[in-house]
């Protein structure tokens, strides 16, 4: 292993050592010396912008910032002297002088790294003129405000939103007292290209980014009496790192953790920073019966559980236990995922038992039946180091918005070329090649694709087939993937979403024309569902076929995570049932056949095991909240509804 060479130098008058490359202000922070910065981040690459950071050099008659420049032999520095720290101070009111600081109007206030420098500096007046200047306030973003009046052009959004979100939103614009942070071609934040990811709000060090789902919620001089929780978001299945504050059970912000070493990098998309905040539907808090008119009435704990065992147990007397059937959201634990099942097949014995995305299951498997146990699913790690990304009936903008993120990064530090099939190009500009075709044509394309690109026929094409499919984003297409080296195939739930498995067997044929991975890993990144999927599968909670084709269905029991989606035609596959009962934390109308709602908590409120969606392995997800008083954890509920006999 390669020693690292060490450099010794002196700073405040003591010997130190450091490795070589470091710089004044990384010696610094080793050996416990404050610096004071605020365009400095430790995980984006140094800037230098501020100048608060400056530190004298061998007595030089100019200050040098110390966040960029690196330490010598030999090198004396100074930190903390009264040259130093008058220039740091007028550095300091300039910035306050330029904008509007007026910290008791700010939302950031209590929690802004300006405000505590001018506390540091006890700075309680400016002893120079203030400009005075209006800047706009961008509020057209459903989750992000900028207050360019209150930014002071660290540069901090700009180099995170490129190097850890790879994107390229944010940019300086204009020059001299009126630049400002740009957004794309000088648009608003809401009609730009801005994937909501929320990371800019992280890294600003003012108030100038910030999240409006939650503003104020720290005040100057007050105890920062609110707790961190760290843990993983379990929205989507790659269990991105995750720091939640919670102040009176109330969930105030969540931060991606830098730095991280997984995929991500600390970053978090939309679905974790900004939708745990929102809340579309009223909270289911009691149970409720539907009575005789449609309306529904409230009910104790104890009633609710006797009118599910009574309506479950009636079905089951009167149709046999293969009548019953058990579906839950892939949204779920698995310790709840675990719970009802166990409910379900041995406690009432019931006849069918699914989860709601049980159709994306059965094609997968359909379609690996070919493949066996040899199937092994690419990390998502793979996608930044691929030379080329093709992306097949997915639209990971809405399902998984980091996968973007991924494929950003990958054109950006690897030089990786993209395309995209599919019903729309998800991918904006990111993308080489668009190929616009619909769910229904989608693998009559990969077929064509394959034969071109593989140069080996599946039966023999007419010419209406050639040409149907002849073009030059087609062309262009065949071509990006003859000439890659390590290409990495990610497929959505326009292939995964079909009853019919063919297409999704063809992007298999597809992604092993080029071989496999290391360890015998396929080119291939299947995208589930649902934040669980993995785990629910693994733990045999699909079945192998679907609601449709068991019969006969009279009753049973629907587990909702929180908001999920039904499967096209499951609601009026319901709507026959003689008996339903919901497990829900939202109150839900929709479901005409429900007998029954019984509230649970959402994941925020109970701590449980998620698998992570490439079967690499699961993360506990911890508990942020308390649930409301009163409702009580999921396996509590389902021990309770068990048969009596």
């Amino acid at each position: 292993m390669e020693q690292k060479v060490e450099i010794s130098f002196k700073i405040d008058g003591k010997e130190v050592k450091v490795p070589e490359g470091a710089t004044i202000l990384e010696a610094a922070r080793q050996h416990g010396i404050h610096i004071p910065t605020l365009c400095h981040h430790p995980d984006l690459s140094p800037y230098g912008g501020c100048r608060l950071c400056v530190v004298e050099v061998d007595g030089g008659p100019k200050l040098a910032a110390s966040c960029v420049t690196p330490v010598r032999n030999g090198m004396e520095v100074a930190t903390n002297n009264e040259r130093i720290l008058e220039a740091r101070r007028t550095i300091l009111e300039f910035l306050f002088a330029e904008r509007n600081h007026y910290c008791m109007f700010c939302a950031q206030s209590g929690d802004c790294e300006l405000q505590n420098l001018a506390y540091e500096f006890q700075m309680d007046h400016l002893t120079v003129p203030v400009l005075g200047q209006e800047f706009p306030v961008d509020t057209s973003h459903e989750d992000i405000v900028i207050d360019h009046n209150r930014c002071v052009l660290c540069g901090r959004c700009v180099r995170a939103c490129r190097e850890l979100a790879g994107n390229a939103v944010l940019d300086f614009q204009n020059r001299g007292g009126r630049t400002m942070i740009g957004v794309d071609l000088s648009q608003n934040l809401g009609e730009s290209s801005c994937v909501s990811c929320g990371l800019c709000i992280q890294v600003c060090p003012t108030g100038a980014i910030f999240n409006r789902h939650r503003t104020h919620y720290a005040v100057k001089g007050k105890v920062k009496d609110w707790q961190m929780v760290e843990s993983f978001c379990p929205e989507c299945g790659l269990l991105c790192p995750s720091i939640y504050y919670v102040k009176a059970n109330n969930l105030i912000k969540i931060d991606g953790r830098l730095p991280s070493d997984m995929p991500d990098r600390g970053q978090l998309c939309r679905k974790g920073r900004f939708e745990p905040l929102k809340t579309s539907k009223p909270r289911l808090t009691r149970p409720l019966e539907r009575d005789g008119d449609g309306g529904w009435r409230e009910l104790t704990w104890e009633e609710a559980f006797a009118r599910v065992i009574k309506g479950l147990a009636d079905v089951r007397e009167a149709y046999g236990g293969q009548a019953l059937m058990g579906l839950i959201s892939s949204g779920c634990s698995s310790e709840e995922l675990g719970a009802f099942r166990y409910l379900m097949v041995k406690g009432w014995q019931a006849g069918y038992l699914d989860t709601l995305d049980g159709g994306h299951f059965r094609t997968l498997i359909a379609a690996t039946e070919g493949v066996g146990s040899n199937f092994k699913e690419a990390p998502w790690g793979a996608i930044t180091e691929a030379d080329l990304v093709l992306q097949i009936g997915a639209d990971t903008s809405k399902s998984h918005p980091i996968i973007g993120a991924l494929i950003r990064r990958a054109i950006l530090e690897n030089k990786a070329k993209t395309a995209v099939m599919g019903t729309e190009n998800t991918l904006g500009e990111w993308a080489g090649e668009f190929l616009e075709v619909s769910q229904e044509d989608l693998p009559s394309l990969l077929q064509a694709l394959l034969i071109e690109a593989g140069r080996r026929s599946k039966g023999k094409p007419s010419k209406d087939f050639y040409r149907r499919w002849a073009s030059k984003a087609f062309t262009g297409l065949v071509n990006l993937f003859n000439q890659a080296d390590n290409p990495i195939v990610i497929v959505g739930q326009d292939l995964t979403g079909r009853p019919d498995p063919s297409g999704l067997q063809l992007a298999f044929d597809l992604a092993d024309l080029k071989g496999r991975l290391p360890g015998g890993v396929w080119r291939l990144v299947v995208l589930k569902p649902a934040g669980n999927s993995a785990g629910a599968w693994n733990l045999g909670l699909a079945a192998r076929q679907g609601l449709n084709g068991h019969k006969p269905v009279k009753g049973g029991l629907l587990c909702l995570a929180a908001e999920d989606d039904l499967e096209p035609g499951l609601k009026e596959r319901l709507s026959g049932l003689e008996f339903l009962a919901v497990l829900t934390p939202y109150f839900t109308d929709e479901l005409r056949a429900a007998k029954i709602l019984i509230p649970k908590p959402i994941w925020l409120e109970t701590g449980g095991t998620y698998a992570l969606a490439d079967g690499s392995g699961s993360r506990f997800v911890k508990r942020i909240l308390e649930p409301p008083q009163g409702i009580r954890p999921v396996e509590q509920i389902l021990a309770a509804i068990g048969p009596r006999d």
